[in-house]
């Protein structure tokens, strides 16, 4: 996958245009076979990359028999997505929801934020609507929503106790990131803490974006870069976002390019505790 994402269209430019638009960004069709071939490889070898051990109940919680599931579970339909259980759970755990970008898949994301998060969450991930007869884009912020909603409710009704209801973390790749504004505008309250990776850079350097965000209950925001002009543009929102009153971090490796490839998931497990670390306030969904 770390291969196969490396190529995830660095097209974010082109997409606040017409979300479609990325016929000339797109790698030749024997390029593609190979990177599908090679993501296809790793993602079924991704249960050997992190193994961790069971979740403890917190004290005075009931304990759960540890969570038996497949690494990737189809969540039903078109409209939902794959998720990635938190295996081996034996208390309720949180949701990150993983939205892909354009030319991507909701099987590669969850394949990088399943690794990035050290498997120890669900990672939800839904489905765009399809591009080609294998990748998938957003034709819109208000389907981009429709099918969060979706996943997030069918991963509650599959595993139940096993899943803790708020808060939970939003996790946009490029197109997921730049199309997310309206999103979590709406729902800040329930996805306090948003990861914007190589995309949404208009959210995060805008001043009323972070104050609406702040005041629905967002607190704490993740900036995260594949390349020096990312970093350089980030640190300038960083100000932006802390001014409304927002936790900010900015991590990534400048050497990763526009993906979700090994350096980049290193650099977010690095970082993993910071992003999901307790919020100080999280007011109530």
């Amino acid at each position: 996958m770390a291969h196969a994402l490396a190529q995830l269209w660095a097209c974010s430019a082109a997409l606040l245009v017409a979300p479609f638009a990325l016929a000339g960004c797109r790698a030749p069709p024997e390029e593609r076979a190979t990177l599908r071939a090679r993501a296809e490889t790793t993602i079924a070898a991704a249960p050997e990359y992190s193994k961790p051990p069971p979740a403890s109940a917190p004290s005075g919680e009931t304990r759960l028999p540890p969570l038996r599931a497949e690494w990737l579970v189809a969540l039903g339909g078109e409209r939902e997505g794959v998720v990635a259980p938190a295996v081996g759970a034996t208390a309720a755990r949180p949701i990150v929801v993983g939205v892909h970008g354009a030319g991507d898949r909701p099987e590669w994301s969850c394949g990088g934020w399943r690794l990035a998060s050290q498997a120890n969450m669900f990672v939800v991930c839904p489905r765009g609507a399809a591009m080609t007869k294998d990748t998938f884009a957003w034709s819109s912020s208000a389907q981009l929503a429709e099918r969060v909603e979706s996943a997030v409710a069918r991963t509650g009704e599959l595993f139940g106790a096993y899943v803790a209801p708020t808060p939970l973390i939003y996790a946009g790749f490029s197109q997921g990131a730049t199309l997310a504004e309206p999103f979590l505008r709406e729902h800040a309250a329930r996805f306090p803490i948003a990861i914007l990776a190589e995309g949404g850079y208009q959210i995060s350097s805008s001043p009323a974006f972070a104050r609406a965000f702040r005041a629905a209950g967002g607190r704490r925001l993740v900036l995260v870069c594949g390349s020096a002009a990312c970093f350089q543009r980030a640190r300038l929102s960083k100000t932006v976002l802390e001014r409304a009153g927002l936790e900010v971090l900015v991590v990534g490796d400048p050497l990763a390019g526009h993906n979700l490839n090994e350096r980049m998931q290193r650099a977010l497990q690095s970082a993993w505790s910071e992003i999901a670390a307790p919020l100080r306030s999280v007011p109530p969904p």
